[in-house]
C-alpha cells in the first residue's frame, strides 16, 4: 500500500537530498583533484629536463590550492625557463641562422594526462 505524502514535504525532502548530494560531489571533486595534481606535480619532477647543476629546475614543480583551486607551477627562480624549454627559443647571440635551442616538450603531455585522469575519476566516482 502506498502512503501519500504532502507537496511541501515532497519538495523539502528533494531539497534536502539534492543539498546532501551537493556536498559530497563537492568534497569529492576535491579529493580528486588533490590527487590528480599531486601525480602531476611528481611526473613534472621526473619528467623536466635536468641540467649538470642538480637540476633546481626540476625539483621546483609544486602546487598550491587557493579559492580559485589547485595550481601547479614552477617556484622560483625557475619559472622563466617553463616556456622556453617547453618550446624552445632562439639562442641568445641571435638570429636564426646561427641556431635554435631545442625544445623539452614536457608540461603539455602532462598536463592533457592529467585532464584526462580526473575526468574518469569524477566520472566513476560520482
Amino acid at each position: 500500500m502506498s502512503e501519500s505524502i504532502s507537496a511541501d514535504k515532497l519538495a523539502a525532502e528533494i531539497m534536502r537530498q539534492m543539498r546532501e548530494y551537493t556536498e559530497e560531489a563537492k568534497k569529492t571533486t576535491q579529493k580528486v583533484a588533490k590527487s590528480v595534481s599531486g601525480k602531476a606535480v611528481k611526473k613534472l619532477k621526473e619528467n623536466s629536463p635536468k641540467s649538470e647543476n642538480g637540476g633546481t629546475y626540476a625539483k621546483n614543480w609544486t602546487k598550491t590550492t587557493d579559492k580559485y583551486g589547485i595550481t601547479i607551477y614552477n617556484k622560483s627562480p625557475t619559472y622563466r625557463l617553463t616556456h622556453l624549454l617547453e618550446k624552445g627559443h632562439q639562442l641568445r647571440r641571435g638570429g636564426r641562422k646561427i641556431g635554435k635551442v631545442q625544445a623539452y616538450p614536457h608540461i603539455e603531455g602532462i598536463e592533457q594526462e592529467g585532464i584526462k585522469e580526473y575526468l574518469e575519476e569524477l566520472e566513476r566516482r560520482l
